[in-house]
């Protein structure tokens, strides 16, 4: 009779356990789509053709795709298709830095041309006080971009600084790029091939390249000037650590949780450095009251609200709009590319979707999103 009874609660709590297992497949899936349908709702408001966005709450992450890879086709976005990462470029190439200072091959405040004479700055006043930290910080002086990039023309022009390292912020894509061929020399490799092997490869980052290759064609998102005008197929044939990563959300959230949050790959002392305040932003030339609240980490920017401390980026590329924010306390991540130039006032409306909504999401109300 006890061997019944006990197989009888056995049967029991099976069956319990099968319902439960049910109904909360039941709820996730009402909650996905009720996800999508808003998803919807944004990108009609907006003007988005296609989506990809990665959302992860301690364990779990959720995957979106949706729209079009280009306007006017049939053929879809999903979660293997390929989006410019724009400046979200500069995060990797940070991570790949750390990679090297841990080795002792580089160091954060010694000038990068002890290293490396970089025939740009050759006759450039102060040119020699630009360190890694003032590039990671966007203080070093240079601006954004100086002449057509990634011209040949743009390579051979001089460049000019806009004030003394270290003493201001400006946003600076040359200055990733001079970091990048810093390394390159340092190690006598293409920077493409650090990236897969300081990131790519050990982060098993399967669906993400550094720079254009014709195999990702079928795969890639064309990136819009607006909703219904598509631009040419954006092929980057030169790796340059400021914009030339294609990657899918999937993909770049798994770097977030690897590199950033758990910081695999470096040790303990250098992954703290990398999330610690190490400059401030600035809005416009006058200091502007919200800039505090988007200080610069290294190669990252913070978010200080209510909510505590989260890091995020943007991204823009001609054609191309992305984010991501991550919350390490809270173990939560968004991650969302979109193919258009108009994208950005999705973010928001993003952020206010799948976080909590009772905070100041500063990442887009400082500058609606644009860093440069």
């Amino acid at each position: 009779m006890r061997l019944i009874m006990t197989n009888c609660l056995r049967l029991l709590k099976t069956k319990v356990s099968i319902v439960i297992i049910f109904l909360v497949a039941l709820h996730s899936e009402a909650w996905s789509q009720s996800k999508r349908l808003e998803i919807d709702k944004i990108m009609n408001e907006v003007g988005i053709p296609g989506i990809q966005i990665a959302y992860t709450k301690g364990k779990n992450t959720d995957l979106y795709a949706q729209g079009v890879k280009k306007f006017g086709t049939a053929d879809k976005i999903d979660s293997k298709t390929r989006f410019q990462a724009a400046s979200l470029t500069k995060v990797v190439a940070a991570y790949t830095f750390f990679r090297l200072l841990d080795r002792g091959l580089i160091e954060l405040d010694k000038p990068l041309m002890y290293y490396y004479t970089y025939d740009r700055l050759y006759n450039t006043t102060h040119g020699d006080k630009i360190t890694a930290r003032t590039v990671l910080t966007h203080s070093s002086g240079l601006l954004n971009w100086e002449g057509d990039v990634p011209s040949a023309q743009w390579r051979a022009t001089p460049l000019t600084l806009q004030f003394e390292p270290g003493t201001d912020y400006m946003y600076s894509g040359e200055g990733f790029y001079f970091l990048q061929e810093t390394m390159e020399h340092i190690t006598q490799k293409s920077f493409q091939s650090l990236v897969e092997e300081e990131v790519l490869n050990p982060l098993g980052l399967t669906h993400t390249n550094i720079v254009w290759n014709d195999t990702l064609e079928p795969r890639a998102a064309y990136g819009h000037y607006e909703l219904d005008k598509p631009r040419k197929l954006g092929k980057y044939a030169k790796t340059n650590a400021a914009y030339t990563l294609y990657t899918t959300a999937a993909d770049y959230t798994k770097f977030i949780q690897q590199a950033l949050l758990q910081g695999k790959g470096l040790k303990k002392g250098t992954h703290k450095l990398m999330l610690e305040k190490a400059g401030e932003a600035k809005k416009s030339p006058d200091v502007d009251p919200t800039d505090q609240y988007v200080p610069c980490a290294l190669g990252l920017r913070m978010q200080l609200n209510e909510k505590g401390v989260a890091y995020w980026h943007t991204g823009s590329n001609p054609g191309f709009r992305c984010f991501f924010i991550t919350y390490p306390k809270r173990k939560e991540t968004l991650v969302a590319f979109m193919n258009t130039d108009q994208g950005f006032p999705a973010m928001k409306k993003l952020m206010q979707l799948f976080l909590d909504n009772n905070q100041t999401f500063w990442a887009y109300d400082w500058r609606e999103g644009e860093l440069d």
